[in-house]
């Protein structure tokens, strides 16, 4: 074999470079695409995915990544709350944020925030009655400038946006509401002697009407507490507690929430919770007609008045403050579970501190929303 000489091996084709193609960017998908994935995405990194770049903070914005989060069943319930401070009149909104990888839960890598909501709509100072249904939170009534209003208007939670609703025939402030069959009812807030002392707001059609019925028990005018349980609507007043069926057109008076039902209530799974006396949870069961304790919270964080309880996903979220006037707003989530026999069992999932305000303020309301 003859010895090989620089010219054959400059003869031969030179090696050729490996090329490798540059990956691709998830903006540089079709938007529909780009949406479909992001929806699938928990909103607690939101955030920090919105910092990504001008597209992503769009999409992540935008209604049509509600909307797809919603078809391929992917909603999660938000937790809205509205704190009034002392140093001002006009109620805040704010929510809780979940941030993942915070470094004061180290249990679950998850630190729970209470951030205010600049872009919702500011409301009446008191007096306003505020219904979860679906994405959206419906504004009832209230005091603007020492006058009961008329007025109604719905938050679009996902879009931080709103809309006026045809006006009540009737000023109402401390009004009990629910939603039914597709009609959203206000009652009393206003003379009990009022022609309209029950309206309803068709939302299909999106019309008020007149609601006549057999109100044969005597209610404060301004109620504190309602909330519905198999399409009746419970209210609390400042002494008794009704049911309204809107089927029938009657309100009842109920005995027996009145011996533990207070203003922090919430419904879970059809069933009333709240606080009783020394710092226990009770849960009212409006078809077995009873009050039982809810076991397993002997930690429970002391209760004071001003706490507001909320179904956040089928948990119980509790909000308070350690001591009058403190500027601290607390949250403890309770899991709950059915054990053999009925009892139901609590079981402390969390407890940290939320939100430090410049100034004592009060827990006006809190409610989940599903976006």
């Amino acid at each position: 074999m003859p010895p090989l000489s620089a010219g054959s091996i400059a003869d031969e084709p030179p090696h050729k470079k490996l090329v490798v193609p540059a990956p691709y960017s998830l903006s540089q998908l079709p938007s529909e695409i780009v949406v479909s994935c992001l929806a699938r995405v928990p909103r607690c990194y939101f955030p920090s995915i919105s910092l990504v770049s001008t597209i992503f903070r769009r999409l992540i914005a935008s209604p049509q990544i509600y909307v797809e989060r919603s078809v391929i069943r992917r909603t999660e319930q938000v937790l809205y709350v509205v704190l009034r401070s002392h140093a001002a009149e006009t109620p805040r909104w704010y929510t809780l944020n979940l941030k993942p990888f915070g470094n004061d839960s180290e249990s679950t890598g998850i630190t729970h925030k209470l951030v205010p909501i600049p872009s919702f709509p500011s409301i009446p100072c008191w007096g306003m009655s505020i219904v979860a249904a679906g994405s959206e939170i419906y504004v009832i009534g209230g005091c603007i400038n020492n006058n009961l209003v008329s007025t109604v208007f719905v938050i679009q939670c996902p879009s931080h946006t709103s809309r006026f609703l045809p006006s009540m025939k009737q000023a109402r402030g401390c009004a009990a509401a629910g939603i039914v069959d597709g009609k959203l009812y206000v009652i009393g807030g206003c003379n009990p002697l009022s022609l309209n002392w029950v309206e309803a707001f068709d939302l299909r059609t999106q019309t008020w009407e007149t609601v006549t019925g057999m109100y044969n028990v005597e209610v404060h005018e301004k109620t504190i507490r309602s909330f519905v349980i198999n399409d009746e609507i419970y209210i609390m007043d400042r002494k008794n507690s009704f049911v309204y069926d809107p089927k029938e057109g009657r309100l009842e008076s109920d005995n027996m929430l009145d011996s533990k039902w207070s203003v922090g209530s919430c419904v879970i799974d059809s069933k009333v919770y709240t606080f009783g006396s020394k710092n226990k949870i009770w849960v009212f069961d409006p078809v077995a007609r009873d009050w039982s304790r809810v076991n397993g919270l002997e930690e429970l964080p002391n209760k004071r008045d001003g706490s507001r309880m909320a179904n956040h996903g089928g948990k119980l979220a509790i909000l308070f403050s350690l001591r009058k006037g403190s500027t601290e707003i607390w949250c403890t989530e309770i899991g709950l579970e059915m054990r053999e026999g009925g009892e139901i069992w609590g079981t402390i999932l969390w407890s940290s501190l939320v939100v430090d305000l410049n100034a004592p303020s009060t827990i006006v309301q809190s409610l989940a929303v599903t976006i």
